[in-house]
């Protein structure tokens, strides 16, 4: 039996803990020093500089290629979230409308719901259905990621397997990124003009041949900062772009690691999805940001 799986008499913990976990793992930052994203990630000083424009480019222009004209999509997943040596396990939903929600949905024993993730342009809501409690906060109102630029399009950025910058919506160009050749990788960084203005490292690591975006990664270059990477595989066609059925997050806080793997099950095209958003019932209790925090802690 997978060590991350629960019995039904501990369902109701199961909600909570999913949901705190959930939550500090998009969030969580903390006053140490951060590790490097990957091992040999940042080491380019073997490897050789495309510095021609066209080469550029062309790199850049490939793996924008890829990027998903549908505006919406749906798909069963399995999750399993961590942090430390603890963690659990869940099915669920993923539904996201391009520029509106990205909406997650948890269920135990795979017969009903626990818990339910929504990113809005304008906040984050986590709602714990076994525990009848919510969070709603406004991504202006999380520091750490104020800081940084970090908000709603760049973690769809990172749902959707896309290139961005911090704090722009639209897609990068040749003249953002610069690309150097690592072999069978090609790492993409900000233009220097982007990087004196940010506090963040970005970095995407980008399948040679086949231009596809492998490893999405950033952490705060100050202490009060924070570090997340996005992992990528199992890529098949989805409305004839490739899309990874894949996506492991990992946020790395001091000496504890966060993980959240998702596997997607059957992806669909859904450009006429519903309005999503869940407005709880006067039953649940809004909880703060904090209260979160401190019950993870507890």
């Amino acid at each position: 039996m997978n060590n991350y799986t629960y019995s039904s008499l501990n369902v109701k913990r199961l909600g909570k803990y999913l949901w705190l976990i959930a939550v500090v793992a998009l969030m969580v930052s903390c006053g140490t020093k951060r590790k490097a994203m990957r091992d040999g990630a940042d080491a380019t000083t073997d490897a050789t500089a495309l510095t021609d424009k066209s080469q550029r480019q062309k790199v850049v222009s490939l793996v924008n290629d890829n990027r998903q004209t549908a505006k919406g999509i749906r798909s069963k997943m399995s999750v399993r979230l961590a942090a430390g040596s603890k963690g659990a396990t869940a099915g669920g939903t993923l539904k996201m409308k391009r520029d509106e929600i990205i909406q997650l949905s948890l269920t135990a024993l795979g017969l009903f719901e626990v818990g339910r993730m929504e990113l809005t342009p304008e906040y984050l809501f986590v709602q714990d259905r076994m525990n009848k409690q919510y969070v709603q906060v406004k991504w202006t109102d999380i520091d750490a990621l104020k800081r940084v630029g970090a908000d709603f399009y760049t973690f769809q950025s990172l749902f959707w397997n896309e290139l961005f910058l911090l704090g722009q919506k639209e897609a990068p160009t040749d003249k953002d990124l610069r690309a150097t050749d690592q072999g069978r990788q090609t790492l993409l960084l900000p233009a220097d003009a982007h990087v004196a203005t940010e506090e963040v490292a970005l970095q995407f690591l980008v399948n040679t041949s086949k231009h596809l975006t492998e490893q999405a990664a950033l952490k705060a270059t100050k202490q009060t900062g924070f570090s997340v990477s996005c992992d990528y595989a199992e890529f098949e066609k989805l409305d004839k772009k490739n899309f990874p059925h894949q996506l492991t997050m990992a946020i790395n806080a001091g000496t504890k690691r966060y993980t959240a793997d998702f596997a997607l099950s059957n992806p669909q095209v859904d450009n006429d999805m519903k309005n999503l958003v869940t407005k709880p019932s006067s039953g649940y209790r809004q909880v703060s940001f904090d209260d979160i925090i401190k019950q993870l802690i507890k």
